[in-house]
């Protein structure tokens, strides 16, 4: 965290972290506001979900009748939201089946990504074990990026 926005910036300014969120958002919502072109690319950034420079992970595929980018920019929308909780741990993302084909990804009961057949079969695996290494993956980077709670903040007492 320290390397990423600097410890003392997110303590001396409480609001910066609000900002900073909101920030993120209104570019999400910029994102998907603009008209999409008639035919998606196959440009592999097309699908990446990141947060600041760390990659989460890409997109492949369409799904359902949402396209590669739409798909990412949803990923994108729950994991702005997901963040704003300060307190994610490691044992809060989980990942379950569904049904034989898929997997999905949760954060404390909230779905962030479904781990689809076709993607799980372009990386030669099942979605289920797709999905552990992508839990993994997020384990290891989620609680580094989210929102740190200010010390300085009282919550509840006056």
């Amino acid at each position: 965290m320290n390397s990423l926005l600097g410890s003392t910036t997110w303590q001396r300014r409480p609001s910066f972290r609000l900002l900073m969120s909101g920030a993120a958002l209104c570019a999400c919502v910029l994102a998907l506001a603009l008209p999409m072109q008639a035919q998606e690319t196959t440009d592999e950034k097309d699908g990446d979900v990141s947060i600041g420079s760390i990659k989460i992970l890409t997109v492949r595929f369409p799904a359902g009748d949402m396209t590669i980018k739409q798909r990412a920019a949803a990923i994108t929308d729950r994991l702005i939201s997901i963040l704003s909780d300060a307190r994610i741990r490691p044992s809060d993302i989980t990942i379950q089946p569904v049904g034989k084909e898929e997997a999905k990804i949760v954060v404390k009961d909230r779905l962030l990504v479904t781990v689809d057949a076709r993607t799980a079969q372009f990386n030669h695996t099942k979605a289920m074990d797709l999905g552990k290494i992508w839990a993994d993956h997020l384990r290891a980077v989620l609680p580094q990026i989210n929102a740190k709670p200010n010390p300085n903040e009282t919550h509840g007492k006056n």
